[in-house]
């Protein structure tokens, strides 16, 4: 197998899944794509002047809203800024929550699929909702990471890590694609210097590689001890729980996302 036979699969199956259906003066555009929820991705496609332009018709936005997450106001809002201006989307003529973006006819495949990324980010910011009572923050780190992860990455709770002495123990999640993991190890307030040392101790008897190994801490830097974020640094990489798409971006970089075979 080489690099041409996967891709052309990948084109395949991309192409045998995407379904268009007219709308008005434009195409509704059904991608092979879902959100958290399971719903199916869906762009907007319409001529306007010497270009198209693209939009998710706030599919994203509606589901937040649905989900109880303020996207205009607070980390929210900031988190959805950053993913427009992240994605090069230009917003042109957007209502508020929409992705939009205009562009010319020859780049109308890469308008379609930044489009569709940026919702699929926007959607993942549904662990922004109000907190649930009672409810601990391993499973509010395992909720946001399935949010992230979709279809396109493998999950696997209470997941075994190697050790260097051939044993094994437990973290929090294992997320995996295409050959490539990363072990999550969620690190609580409730107890910080416990929680913390656990984290420490099972990070540094693992033979897994550092920058795959992330410790997810509740709260922000504020709410730590500097010493305590000091050395799990020197063990894992330290991401912050309210810290919006810190977390998605660190396990992007360890476990790509599949599309990253549609690049030429």
């Amino acid at each position: 197998m080489d690099a041409t036979t996967v891709i052309g699969a990948v084109l395949r199956t991309v192409n045998d899944n995407t379904v268009v259906h007219p709308y008005g003066d434009g195409l509704l555009v059904d991608l092979p794509l879902t959100y958290g929820d399971g719903d199916g991705v869906r762009v907007l496609v319409e001529p306007m002047g010497s270009g198209y332009r693209v939009t998710d018709r706030a599919a994203a936005a509606s589901l937040l809203s649905m989900a109880g997450v303020n996207l205009f106001a607070g980390r929210a809002a900031e988190a959805f800024a950053e993913i427009m201006a992240g994605g090069g989307l230009n917003g042109v003529n957007a209502a508020p929550g929409e992705i939009a973006t205009f562009g010319a006819a020859e780049d109308l495949g890469r308008l379609v699929l930044g489009v569709a990324q940026a919702s699929l980010r926007t959607d993942q910011l549904r662990w922004l909702a109000p907190r649930q009572a009672g409810m601990r923050f391993v499973d509010r780190v395992t909720d946001r990471v399935t949010v992230w992860a979709g279809r396109s990455r493998n999950l696997q709770r209470d997941a075994p890590i190697p050790l260097e002495s051939g044993r094994s123990r437990s973290v929090t999640l294992r997320v995996a694609n295409d050959g490539k993991a990363a072990y999550v190890q969620a690190v609580s307030l409730r107890d910080p210097d416990q929680a913390a040392e656990h984290c420490y101790h099972v990070f540094g008897l693992s033979k897994i590689a550092r920058e795959s190994r992330v410790a997810a801490l509740d709260g922000s830097a504020r709410d730590w001890p500097p010493a305590i974020v000091a050395e799990l640094r020197t063990v894992s990489d330290v991401e912050f729980f309210d810290d919006p798409l810190s977390l998605e971006r660190q396990l992007d970089k360890v476990v790509p996302p599949p599309q990253a075979a549609l690049r030429p």
